[in-house]
């Protein structure tokens, strides 16, 4: 371990040690400096620290989410019904909004800062103690170790847990026996590390199935497709496959508190489920549910107790932040950053009726399809205005490249008189739009989970 960084884990045990209040943000700058000391370790180093821990893994119930776009909402949604029908379901997904224990969760409800930071610093205290080539992990393995000793100290009867990049590397993927795998749509994203074509990011995410282990995927491209059916008749699991065709019915409405929502019907592995609730306007959700149900459907074979009220309730109840999620009447904010994702962010906002003008409020980081996804905005023709903006990380596009992307983009299209402004930080963009809006205007952000993040943290 590097001096520094082992410097500030001694420093952070011992006032732990002397009863000194530790808080979240002094774990968040510890965990900010990982990345400048380690790199990333293959699975057997991963879960050789995992056995030191005991093997927490192996006394959970677990499912295991993969997949380009849809992870957290699909895990939103098989928690939520899960706790309906009186189960205690622990929750880790990535990245957080605004605080780092939001990606812990206990029945909905992110773990409290206390928790959080007791299960980190004995962590920190067990890498300590752990006599192995100067191990230390990086930044994801780090809350992934938390994550396994949390739900092992406060155990819950089902851990669903979210891979963090890819699958087959991933750290989470150490874990040896879950109850059921899942992966959702796949797409382009993170190609410097998964690859370049579709079949090999779905290699990737088909990399967490394992033998014995059902698996439910989203069948949205064949090529795909293909591949995780492939992989499953390699291990010999049953793998099930949701598709678009059998979700019908999808209408805008309200439930009867008259909160806006999105009514559908889907017709599952067992039955046909008529006017099931989502609140949320974002199409896309829909999919994601029908995931959801059937990965339930699955679990109530291998005997959960699993009620159709249960899913109803428990999938209208869900809530799941960043994704068209409306903070404030006519504002609403989207983590889409990637292709499909953006896609889908374009057709909600289509539906979405608007007595005034719409203006878009974007930043993205450099790492993806920027050019692509500012040429699809533009192409869109949905906004009047857009608001763009620098967004406060090192991995930012810049100020000069956005201009020159969205100026490209317009001549290449040839749109004139599309206002477009320019932000050099989240703060001063949001003001800006929501002081100027007029009544009956909604404003949209997308491009970055990150931008929901900063957006959230500025108002």
């Amino acid at each position: 371990m590097d001096d520094t960084l082992n410097l500030a884990v001694s420093e952070l045990i011992e006032r732990a040690d002397n009863n000194a209040k530790i808080t979240i943000a002094e774990c968040e700058g510890l965990l900010n400096m990982i990345p400048k000391f380690t790199q990333k370790h293959s699975l057997e180093e991963t879960r050789a620290f995992l056995d030191y821990l005991g093997s927490p893994d192996e006394n959970i119930r677990i499912i295991h989410v993969a997949g380009t776009n849809g992870k957290g909402s699909v895990c939103s949604y098989i928690s939520s019904v899960l706790t309906k029908a009186d189960y205690s379901v622990g929750l880790f997904t990535s990245p957080h909004l605004v605080s780092l224990n939001e990606r812990f969760a206990i029945d909905g409800k992110p773990v409290s800062e206390g928790v959080f930071v007791e299960v980190f610093v004995e962590v920190l205290r067990r890498v300590a103690e752990y006599d192995e080539n100067d191990y230390f992990p990086t930044y994801f393995e780090l809350l992934f170790f938390v994550a396994m000793l949390l739900y092992d100290v406060y155990p819950v009867d089902y851990l669903i847990l979210e891979t963090g990049l890819g699958g087959r590397l991933d750290a989470t993927n150490v874990v040896r026996k879950p109850v059921l795998s899942i992966i959702t749509e796949i797409g382009y994203d993170h190609m410097e590390y998964l690859g370049t074509s579709l079949e090999e990011i779905a290699a990737e995410k088909a990399g967490i199935i394992k033998t014995g282990v059902p698996v439910v995927f989203f069948d949205k491209r064949k090529e795909t497709s293909d591949v995780i059916k492939k992989v499953a008749l390699e291990k010999e699991v049953r793998a099930i496959c949701v598709e678009d065709k059998n979700i019908e019915d999808v209408s805008f409405t309200g439930d009867e508190g008259g909160n806006k929502c999105i009514a559908f019907s889907y017709k599952s592995l067992y039955d046909k489920y008529a006017d099931l609730r989502l609140a949320t306007w974002a199409l896309y959700q829909t999919q994601n549910a029908a995931v959801a149900v059937t990965a339930l459907e699955i679990l109530r074979d291998s005997g959960a107790d699993i009620s159709e009220l249960d899913i109803r309730e428990g999938l209208l109840s869900a809530k799941w932040s960043g994704r068209m999620e409306e903070m404030r009447p006519g504002i609403y904010v989207d983590g889409a950053h990637n292709i499909d994702g953006i896609q889908a962010f374009l057709d909600s906002v289509s539906r979405i009726s608007c007595e005034g003008k719409k203006h878009l409020v974007f930043g993205i980081m450099s790492d993806k399809l920027y050019k692509d996804i500012i040429s699809m905005i533009l192409k869109s023709g949905l906004f009047d205005s857009i608001y763009v903006t620098i967004l406060e990380s090192d991995r930012s596009v810049s100020m000069s490249d956005l201009k020159i992307a969205f100026e490209d983009s317009k001549d290449e299209l040839g749109i004139i008189g599309l206002p477009i402004k320019y932000y050099s930080n989240v703060r001063d963009c949001i003001t800006d739009v929501i002081t100027m809006r007029k009544s009956g205007d909604c404003v949209f952000a997308a491009g970055s989970l990150y931008l929901v993040g900063q957006i959230k943290s500025a108002i």
